[in-house]
């Protein structure tokens, strides 16, 4: 490490002589990257690698002043680092393709440092007992923050008046030189004075040291898996088994780049329906998730993978069949409350009440295209409907189903799941009407989230296959497998990806764990080989303690972390929490946006990405602060759906996290998922 920083420091100072001049490693870094930015040459990516061996420089004055310890994991991040450095400065040499090689060799194995680097076991074991009792955690770190400054104010004084005694040498005025020198005398009292003071909080600078350790390996690591891999031979695997004609599904689990890979195959049938002269006519492929948000995050990996027309063929379900229901008649459309208020006036049955009801027809009935036979005659299970029905109910159920149904066909407005019915059986009835059938391929992110007859339809819609990715363990939008119901048939065109490129290992492992406590079952997770710190849990007895701390930990990933404020999201129950959360940050100085607005871009710089859990599918930050209060809302499902979803809901809110989880909770915590997430947490990663 010491030679490949002295080495960028030669390499710095060659091109721009003047930077010698500067006193220290750090501020020649620091100079040259103020000079790229003077230049118009501040791609971000280069100015967070200088930021980042700024950050090692530390580490190698702690090797130069007491022979510290360094981890072999983290040489292979200087390394990376330096070869990020010589490659946008324009330095090619064969040892530098060398360093590559065996770089590539050691990174390659893809293995959880911790099975072979006892310092970063002592590391994450330091770090998780340096953070005991979070909320006094956090007030003495602003304490250790304004001690700090007082310091740094101390030693310029002290510098400056080193300087002018220099300045005056032997020849200045013998009453000038005393002065100085009592001055200078006071100043370096005051400095050993105020160095004292903050020694009292050794805990916290050793906590900050531990963490600027293992930040720094785990972005560094990240950006590698970045640089290299376009796609593991895992994933390129599952792209090239995609073939016309079929149906297909990506199942892995969170982090594993099922988006990746959907995004990877949906330019290469691109590529290939460009080449190919035989497909005739204006069919279109596209790809189609479930939110907003989603598509502005699918539409800005695809601009990246340079993979068609984003803005046309990135599409939210919805907006795509809805686009396909006003071609059959152009005064229909979808009305995502009026089925509720028909309910609400229709319902005599006695023991269901109308949110019950109208969650039956629409969600139950409607969503799963349930035929009465099924409904009434042979008692069809109701999973995860609260109240029991007898086959009399279950026939009263139906005629206001049928009613419902009527009177949404004579106004135009249909509800979301009978709009998706409409279309169905407008094609079987006339399957020489191409008009809704316009595409060869459709493929579908987030696919466990969509109902069987959103699934119905867009098979009848894809001539030639449905290609999904999806997870069972992220579904939050309805309960099990759709599948099976839409009529799709899936044996032998499955493939499951099993690395997670995403989380770190303790974030993975924390995940898991609270997966499981909450019983759930299902596909061995996938494993995760990156290390980074355990994720921290915060607790306080009101919703404003909590958002302060979720503030000052923001400060202080921005502040001291080095962390650029887009890297950093807070994510929330519902959007009624985010003007508060907004506010909170402000007074600390950060700006904030949130990604569910229209103008938000993924592109953007300079802001704390504030989402709601819901809205946090499928994306991913490398800090995430995870503000849980309460839980979202349950809506009409009986308990344990409910818990279910919910436990799924935070699963993959913890899972967006690619280097840092923090959770902030009330204390005591008022719900059984929250509960048992604040225990899962309190048993993850302890030493």
């Amino acid at each position: 490490m010491l030679a490949l920083h002295s080495f960028t420091e030669s390499l710095i100072t060659a091109e721009v002589p003047a930077l010698a001049a500067y006193r220290s490693f750090t501020e020649i870094v620091q100079g040259y990257a103020e000079i790229l930015r003077s230049r118009g040459r501040s791609d971000p990516e280069d100015l967070y690698t200088l930021d980042r061996i700024v950050k090692e420089h530390a580490l190698v004055d702690m090797v130069r002043r007491s022979f510290a310890v360094v981890d072999r994991e983290e040489m292979l991040a200087a390394t990376h680092n330096f070869l990020r450095f010589c490659s946008f400065r324009g330095v090619t040499d064969l040892v530098l393709k060398w360093l590559r090689r065996d770089l590539d060799a050691a990174w390659s194995e893809r293995m959880s440092p911790l099975e072979r680097s006892a310092e970063l076991r002592r590391l994450r074991r330091d770090l998780i007992e340096s953070q005991r009792g979070s909320r006094k955690f956090l007030e003495r770190m602003a304490e250790y923050d304004r001690e700090e400054r007082k310091l740094a104010f101390k030693d310029a004084e002290v510098k400056r008046l080193t300087a002018a005694m220099e300045a005056e040498g032997e020849d200045g005025e013998a009453r000038d030189l005393e002065r100085l020198r009592s001055d200078l005398e006071a100043a370096r009292r005051e400095r050993g004075r105020q160095a004292e003071a903050l020694s009292e909080y050794a805990d916290l600078a050793l906590y900050l040291q531990h963490m600027n350790r293992f930040s720094l390996y785990t972005r560094t690591r990240q950006d590698y898996e970045a640089s290299v891999m376009h796609l593991t031979p895992e994933q390129k695997e599952v792209v090239d088994a995609v073939r016309p004609g079929r149906d297909f599904l990506v199942w892995g689990g969170a982090g594993t780049g099922k988006t990746i890979v959907l995004l990877h195959a949906f330019a290469k049938t691109l590529a290939e329906k460009a080449g190919d002269l035989a497909i005739e006519g204006p069919a279109r492929t596209v790809l189609l998730t479930y939110t907003k948000t989603l598509v502005k995050y699918d539409r800005y990996l695809a601009e990246v993978l340079r993979a068609g027309d984003p803005q046309a063929m990135v599409l939210t379900a919805d907006s795509f069949l809805l686009a396909r229901l006003k071609l059959l008649d152009s005064r229909w459309y979808v009305d995502y409350k009026g089925w509720e208020l028909l309910a609400q006036g229709m319902n005599d049955t006695g023991v269901l009440t109308a949110e019950e009801l109208a969650a039956e027809v629409e969600d139950f009935l409607l969503g799963n295209a349930v035929t009465r036979e099924e409904y009434v005659e042979e008692g069809i299970p109701r999973r995860g409907m609260r109240q029991p029905l007898t086959r009399a109910q279950r026939e009263k159920v139906w005629g206001i189903r049928d009613g419902m149904v009527d009177a949404m066909m004579r106004t135009g407005a249909l509800s979301k799941n009978l709009s998706r019915i409409v279309m169905i059986e407008h094609m079987e009835k006339n399957p020489k009407d191409d008009r809704l059938r316009d595409c060869d391929f459709i493929f579908l992110d987030e696919s466990q989230d969509l109902s069987a007859v959103d699934l119905m339809a867009l098979k009848r819609m894809a001539g030639r296959g449905l290609v999904m990715a999806g997870d069972a363990g992220q579904a939050i939008y309805g309960m099990g497998s759709p599948f099976r119901r839409a009529g799709i048939e899936l044996a032998g065109r499955t493939r499951v990806l099993r690395s997670n490129f995403r989380n770190t290992c303790p974030i993975a492992e924390a995940a898991e764990a609270y997966r499981m406590l909450g019983g759930e079952e299902g596909e061995q997770a996938a494993q995760a080989f990156r290390e980074g710190p355990a994720p921290e849990l915060y607790a306080a007895d009101t919703r404003d303690a909590l958002m302060r701390m979720v503030a000052q930990k923001a400060q202080l990933f921005t502040r001291r972390l080095g962390y650029a404020p887009e890297n950093v999201a807070v994510l929330v129950p519902s959007k009624g929490d985010i003007p508060a959360i907004t506010e909170m940050l402000s007074l600390k100085g950060l700006a904030a946006e949130t990604i569910m607005e229209d103008r938000f871009s993924f592109s953007s710089r300079g802001t704390v990405r504030i989402s709601t859990l819901h809205s946090s599918k499928g994306l991913d930050f490398p800090v995430v602060l995870l503000y849980l209060p309460s839980l979202p809302a349950r809506g009409s499902i009986d308990g344990k759906a409910a818990d279910t979803l919910a436990r799924n809901l935070i699963y993959v809110s913890m899972t967006r996290a690619m280097d840092i989880l923090d959770v902030f909770l009330l204390d005591p915590p008022l719900e059984k998922p929250l509960q048992d997430l604040a225990e899962t947490l309190g048993r993850v990663g302890r030493p």
